[in-house]
């Protein structure tokens, strides 16, 4: 059984609160079910102000590991995938990654579900992602609702290979290339192009044939990205 480890050093006080709590949940300490014990219990138990024991709880928050209630403690929580990509996204915009980086990572990824989904999909995974096509197919949708089920479609592949990670990175770098998403339908003939490729890759996949699967997603892909290279060329002229 698992406890926590109420000693810390006299540096960094809130800092170490933090790890040390985290440590805790991760290892589903006995004491640590759902919630986490008042400040004024953690500042006991770690022999420091409760103004400390609040900078900690804050540092935990912020790694999506608890849900601040005002009045109702702090009650423990899995982090989300949202957390994962805001940091991502700060990452790629301080270090200025190009298109071409996001387009070959979501290319390795792609693959690597489609393949997978093409081995472990069912039939009622396959009528959804036809189910989404086909509601892709409404010309009256607007820009962020396309790429909203442009977007679940990819997920929905990732899903049907049955390998959690992978189907989780395919989620976020679906939320990191939205805007890039966008492009290749905003392009004169994108909507029709895109649904082609949807449509393709369906069968592909349902045909239970990797290699198919993996020529389907990358057609579709390598298509999506000229795409979006003409829509720049378009708009950014100079560049």
């Amino acid at each position: 059984m698992v406890e926590t480890n109420y000693e810390i050093k006299r540096t960094n006080l809130y800092e170490q609160i933090a790890d040390s709590l985290e440590r805790a949940i991760i290892a589903k300490d006995s004491d640590l079910i759902r919630k986490l014990p008042s400040e004024q219990e953690l500042a006991k138990r770690f022999q420091v102000s409760r103004t400390v024991v609040r900078e900690g709880l804050k540092i935990l928050k912020e790694r999506g590991l608890i849900d601040l209630r005002n009045g109702g403690g702090s009650y423990i929580t899995k982090p989300k995938l949202e957390t994962v990509s805001s940091a991502l996204q700060r990452i790629i915009e301080i270090d200025e990654v190009n298109n071409e980086d996001l387009h070959e990572l979501r290319h390795i990824l792609e693959v690597a579900a489609c393949r997978l989904a093409a081995v472990h999909i069912t039939a009622e995974e396959v009528a959804r992602l036809r189910e989404i096509v086909a509601c892709m197919e409404d010309r009256s949708l607007s820009v962020d609702e396309r790429v909203e089920y442009d977007s679940s479609f990819h997920i929905a592949i990732a899903r049907a290979g049955k390998n959690i990670l992978l189907e989780m990175f395919v989620e976020v770098m679906t939320t990191l290339t939205r805007e890039y998403m966008s492009k290749g339908v905003l392009l004169r003939g994108g909507i029709e192009d895109c649904l082609k490729h949807h449509n393709l890759v369906v069968n592909a996949i349902e045909s239970g044939d990797p290699d198919k699967a993996e020529g389907a997603i990358s057609n579709h892909l390598r298509a999506s990205h000229e795409n979006v290279t003409i829509y720049d060329s378009i708009k950014n002229p100079d560049k």
